[in-house]
């Protein structure tokens, strides 16, 4: 091997090398959530819709923590959920994180459609800033009591998974 072709190899070497390691610093690593509160809050909500599953989405505001617990009501206008960081680096960066509440019992049992016993939505969220996830009772069929089961899901990786109990009162 002669001395030109050595110093082609070693430097295209050098540059895949740093172009790995340029990937991987721009890439978003998740280490783990922090939950910060949960319990019951109160909110304003604006823009109210429909999804495809019949659960009503709105764009809330004014988010205020009125209890800590993990025992929540099955009352109309009740909205619970938590509040958590993504712990990583780099700060600032986007990543999807899948939400999804697992339903006690039966699940759902809205008039006229198939029963629901999971809810499932992707947020983007910012690695180190706080986000607040819910879900508020905004119709009769959805006051089902028992385990509640919130799970934040980066790809394959469960982040968390939190049990909020519902009771009849």
């Amino acid at each position: 091997m002669n001395a030109m072709h050595a110093t082609r190899m070693a430097l295209a070497l050098l540059l895949s090398t740093f172009g790995v390691a340029s990937a991987l610093a721009q890439t978003p690593q998740i280490q783990r959530i922090d939950i910060i509160e949960y319990g019951i809050y109160t909110v304003n909500e604006t823009n109210c819709h429909r999804d495809d599953q019949g659960i009503e989405r709105c764009d809330r505001s004014d988010v205020h923590h009125a209890a800590t617990t993990w025992t929540i009501p099955a009352q109309h206008g009740v909205e619970f959920g938590l509040k958590y960081r993504v712990v990583g680096s780099p700060k600032g960066a986007k990543v999807a994180l899948k939400r999804d509440w697992l339903l006690p019992g039966p699940g759902f049992l809205e008039p006229g459609k198939p029963p629901l016993k999971r809810i499932d939505r992707t947020d983007n969220v910012a690695v180190g800033d706080t986000t607040y996830v819910s879900y508020g009772f905004d119709d009769p069929w959805e006051l089902v009591p028992g385990p509640w089961v919130l799970e934040i899901w980066s790809g394959s990786r469960k982040l968390t998974s939190q049990t909020f109990t519902v009771v009849k009162q």
